[in-house]
């Protein structure tokens, strides 16, 4: 498989020896000090809720063990992770759930999950770091296709996937780094002559791409083709993930290697992520002002002359320069009490980017103060 662009060197960081504190929302405190934010990935903004910090202190206070092994394999129910369980389902639109306690594993829970075997993996070029991981682990042959370019899929299909193979695509649903939602209908459409399906890895659109916050899969209408997993610390203040699945899938993969000899997870942070659903489940609204403010930052930007991405994903990115343009950059606002990443990660390319995360909470005084300190 051809490597994955991008690279695991950090972006030197104005944070380095510094303090911060607060929940992950348009607001950082740094040092003491409160900044305009727009680093991270708690796009809704829930974690400073008092309803969730309640169902924390609630589930603390039963005594909820750690470290507890996966209940179902023993027949046993825990109603901390069956409760998670049930909400992930609802928030999938699928008939049941499985959690695990890292969204790094989603690529490994993913391809445990499928119903069908696989003969050959494609993924996009820019794929997340555990996608390309689970495709090595996972001893099938593996190719990388040109980064959301269906054209580039086509001719990887012609040319390495023989008669009477099942090819699996896996791609992130909004890229980490610029939020682009890659053709997943169109990918779908390539696929279908293979008898092929798409696996996504939902981690930046879970809960605020679609109409249902289902993510990619739903924006591009394949929910019919397409398995996802689903990260519960972006959008939602939990920790780990959930694959939406049928229950006779749910009852397999608990027995799979990769949940069996896993530890169970957190229970204050499934209970942090089953408020954090049933939150977001009843309140519709908060995504619907979320796009609204990112598509006001997309315009502002592009009203300055800085070309950016549409994409239904709370993530802006653009380049002013090179690398040390950038960084200077990101000192000026930090200096004006705005912080913004500069970020080197996967498909940034050498000189990295500005990335700015949207959150529920930002107003548009936040974003015209971000787009008077950039003019």
């Amino acid at each position: 498989m051809s490597a994955v662009t991008g690279s695991r060197r950090p972006a030197e960081s104005l944070l380095a020896g510094r303090t911060i504190s607060g929940p992950v929302s348009a607001r950082m405190t740094i040092d003491g000090k409160e900044y305009i934010n727009f680093y991270g990935a708690g796009y809704l903004a829930l974690s400073g809720l008092s309803e969730i910090r309640a169902a924390v202190m609630r589930t603390l206070a039963q005594g909820a063990p750690f470290g507890r092994q996966v209940p179902s394999i023993l027949g046993a129910v825990d109603t901390v992770f069956d409760d998670l369980e049930r909400a992930g389902a609802a928030a999938c639109g699928t008939e049941s759930s499985v959690y695990f306690a890292s969204g790094y594993m989603i690529g490994r829970v993913g391809l445990a999950s499928l119903e069908q075997p696989f003969d050959v993996l494609v993924l996009d070029e820019r794929a997340h770091y555990n996608l390309t991981e689970a495709a090595k682990v996972s001893g099938l042959p593996s190719f990388a296709f040109a980064h959301c370019d269906v054209d580039s899929l086509r001719e990887l299909l012609k040319r390495q996937v023989r008669a009477n193979q099942r090819p699996l695509l896996i791609t992130d649903g909004a890229f980490a780094t610029n939020g682009r939602i890659p053709p997943l209908a169109d990918y779908a459409a390539v696929l279908a002559p293979y008898d092929g399906r798409l696996f996504v890895d939902e981690a930046h659109s879970f809960g605020v791409v679609g109409a249902n916050g289902r993510g990619a899969v739903e924006f591009c209408k394949v929910e019919h083709t397409a398995a996802a997993g689903a990260t519960l610390s972006k959008a939602f203040c939990g920790q780990g993930a959930i694959v939406g699945c049928s229950a006779a899938s749910a009852e397999r993969l608990r027995f799979a290697p990769v949940i069996r000899g896993a530890c169970a997870g957190s229970p204050l942070s499934a209970a942090a992520a089953t408020a954090s659903l049933a939150y977001v489940a009843a309140r519709p609204e908060l995504r619907t002002s979320l796009h609204a403010m990112g598509d006001y930052l997309r315009l502002q930007l592009r009203n300055i002359g800085i070309d950016v991405f549409d994409t239904p994903a709370p993530i802006v990115s653009f380049q002013c320069g090179n690398r040390a343009d950038m960084l200077a950059l990101q000192r000026r606002l930090f200096d004006r009490g705005i912080y913004v990443l500069h970020s080197t990660y996967i498909g940034a390319g050498p000189e990295g980017v500005i990335r700015c995360a949207v959150f529920r909470d930002h107003a548009r005084e936040d974003i015209d103060a971000l787009i008077d300190a950039l003019r």
